[in-house]
């Protein structure tokens, strides 16, 4: 790495460099920690606003990928014309690229180093170029990825839940030559990516693009089957397959728990975004209030927009920069004309007639609970009312499990697993992945837990 002119900004020379970060490692300023105050070089602005001495690997976008994906080289590949190549380093690591690039929240340009002088290198948006060159040429790179294939072997896997997670476990599971077959209760692959994810953030024919590569390497696909009513897990356990995995993600919505939530105008996120992302048809023609800070919240204050409302508010419990939604979203939300409000918490619902006609607010704050959980703290201040027409809860939602034993469920409401990671009170075969494991998740987190479930169950079978 060199440095150019007296800002001493950084310039990579990519003929020399092998995307090892070693110069980083070696740097003077390593071991001479004076050196790391300099304010006229880079190597002193690097350690002045970034976390460098605390980052254990390196490159750090690599690192703070929940999946590892390997940005360097496929950037590298990018900038010099081998798009083709780039997009194979992306599928050796991501079995979902399409999506990710439309939807991820891109902790790789969080971390990125050139973020600290200046924009982080728009990793995202490069994966999303790459994607644009697959979906032109996907004949030939489904012949590829399939020459990479492992032969099939005598072993059969059943996985419950298309979304992400499922998704990710079954691309692993074929790929080392397993016999894969993926059931959901939809009639279409794609979970939460499809009810639950607006189509202004994720084209459908990017979730078809990335599930057809994945049904062209084998994997079989059994929808509108859902687990615990159409069939159940005890009928999985005692079949003929090798292993089973539990990926159903969180399809029931959290309410606000407060009365009147029966009345007309209240709906749960989960409802009105599957409504609209299925095509139905929803019409909201007065002001709406959502009540949550995360990806879901902006999500459903967008589409509430688009289905009419005639103003929209987010009621977010955090400050703003401890939203954990997407800034960029944010962004986009409020140049929508989304109006946000900051450490409020709903205590009642105003009814009349029946009708949602306010909701009654106070002043916040973010505490613990004794499972470690966000939860909110009343502060100093008067309750107030806003008036709406429509309320929405978007605070979460967690995993449907009553099929399981009670055993297998935590005091979180997630699936709870024995030391070697299957699932506790069923047989060594029965495996989880996903948000139903996990909690709430990332779209990539979720990819990432079913690659490491994937591995668990190769290490069991074989």
């Amino acid at each position: 790495m060199a440095v150019f002119g007296r800002t001493h900004r950084p310039v990579i020379d990519r003929d020399r460099c092998q995307d090892c970060s070693i110069c980083m490692r070696l740097c003077p300023a390593e071991f001479m920690t004076e050196l790391r105050q300099e304010e006229n070089t880079a190597r002193g602005y690097i350690y002045r606003n970034t976390d460098l001495p605390n980052i254990q690997e390196l490159p750090p976008c690599v690192a703070a990928c929940p999946i590892s994906q390997k940005v360097p080289e496929y950037i590298h590949l990018l900038e010099t014309g081998n798009i083709k190549e780039a997009l194979l380093i992306i599928r050796q690591d991501n079995p979902l690229p399409g999506v990710c690039g439309y939807v991820c929240h891109r902790p790789c340009e969080n971390a990125c180093f050139i973020g600290a002088w200046g924009d982080p290198v728009s990793i995202r948006e490069l994966k999303k170029y790459a994607m644009q060159h697959e979906l032109e040429h996907e004949d030939e790179i489904v012949k590829i990825i399939s020459e990479l294939r492992e032969p099939f072997k005598e072993k059969k896997i059943v996985i419950a839940g298309a979304g992400p997670a499922g998704l990710a476990c079954g691309y692993e599971l074929i790929m080392h030559g397993y016999d894969v077959t993926i059931m959901d209760a939809f009639d279409k692959p794609g979970g939460m990516l499809r009810s639950g994810i607006p189509l202004f953030r994720l084209p459908r024919h990017i979730i078809d693009h990335d599930v057809n590569i994945i049904r062209s390497l084998g994997v079989k696909f059994n929808n509108s089957v859902n687990i615990g009513k159409d069939i159940s897990l005890d009928v999985l356990n005692t079949g003929d397959a090798d292993a089973v995995v539990l990926a159903m993600g969180n399809y029931k919505s959290i309410n606000l728990g407060l009365r009147c939530e029966d009345a007309v105008g209240y709906m749960d996120w989960l409802d009105f975004l599957k409504k609209m992302n299925m095509g139905c048809s929803v019409k909201l023609d007065g002001k709406v209030l959502v009540v949550g800070g995360g990806n879901v919240a902006i999500d459903v204050a967008r589409s509430a927009l688009r289905a009419g409302a005639k103003s929209v508010e987010v009621l977010s419990l955090e400050k703003e920069d401890e939203m954990p939604a997407d800034p960029f979203e944010i962004k986009m939300a409020k140049e929508e004309g989304v109006n946000i409000r900051f450490e409020l918490v709903p205590t009642n619902i105003l009814m009349e007639n029946g009708y949602v006609k306010g909701l009654i607010c106070a002043p916040a704050s973010l505490g613990w609970d004794e499972l470690g959980r966000r939860i909110p703290k009343l502060i100093n201040g008067k309750s107030f009312n806003i008036e709406c027409d429509y309320i929405i809860s978007a605070i979460g939602q967690v995993a449907e499990l009553s099929f399981l034993r009670q055993e297998s469920i935590s005091e979180r409401g997630t699936i709870k697993l024995n030391e070697d990671g299957t699932v506790k009170g069923y047989d060594a075969k029965v495996f989880a992945a996903g948000d139903a494991l996990t909690g709430p998740s990332s779209v990539v987190e979720a990819i990432a837990s079913g690659k490491a479930t994937a591995k668990r169950i190769i290490d069991y079978v074989e």
